[in-house]
């Protein structure tokens, strides 16, 4: 079943609504917005998604726009520990969920967000994030993360000298929508809800961000504590 968004039009798809007939379809085109949003260090296989797809299709959504998929979103329930260091690949079995996937975890974790190079800014990555926020609160989980890039902080520091990655984290600038983080990355996830929590290193291969990962957290005012 499919949902119209009346605000911007976009269409709203579930992994839980594809038919097997349809399901090596589906996944080709999400591999199309995969490659078209990431350079190739940081794609997801095809297989990565198929596992996500078939162990948890609940977190597993996509944004239309004219019929073309343009945004992906997936997930997994899993237990939030504030003192982990954990990296992408031990917190998500290597992007497979396999292993990591606890339907009596606390939290949802975001596995991806991925919207098409072609869709940037037009309101998708928002809607993909909120759709994961929507199913953190139905599914009454305390929290929701996910580990962000900060793609802004290897440029900043080859132009104004090396710094702390939560210096820079902390930076803010005026934007039209009032004081917001430096980094864009950083100050999308704010725009969403969540808010930095801990910086890891060496979380996931990024030149950009010299590999460091930052765990954005939404704690879920409605949950049980």
């Amino acid at each position: 079943m499919e949902t119209l968004d009346p605000n911007n039009n976009m269409v709203i798809e579930s992994a839980l609504n594809i038919s097997p007939a349809n399901k090596d379809d589906f996944l080709e085109q999400v591999m199309k917005v995969e490659r078209s949003a990431w350079p190739p260090e940081l794609q997801a296989s095809k297989s990565k998604f198929e596992s996500r797809f078939n162990i948890f299709p609940q977190g597993f959504f996509v944004v239309r726009l004219d019929g073309k998929i343009k945004g992906v979103t997936t997930s997994q329930i899993t237990a939030y520990d504030e003192s982990s260091t954990h990296t992408w690949d031990e917190i998500t079995d290597n992007g497979m969920i396999e292993k990591t996937h606890s339907p009596q975890g606390n939290a949802l974790y975001v596995v991806s967000v991925g919207v098409g190079a072609d869709t940037q800014r037009g309101g998708v990555g928002g809607k993909l994030v909120q759709l994961q926020l929507e199913l953190a609160k139905k599914l009454g989980l305390k929290y929701l993360f996910l580990g962000a890039r900060i793609p802004g902080y290897d440029a900043y520091c080859k132009e104004n000298g090396n710094i702390p990655p939560k210096q820079y984290v902390d930076f803010k600038k005026q934007t039209d929508k009032g004081l917001e983080a430096v980094d864009p990355e950083i100050r999308f996830y704010e725009r969403q809800g969540l808010h930095p929590a801990k910086i890891i290193p060496n979380f996931e291969p990024d030149v950009q961000s010299r590999d460091y990962g930052v765990v954005m957290l939404w704690k879920n005012p409605q949950a049980s504590s």
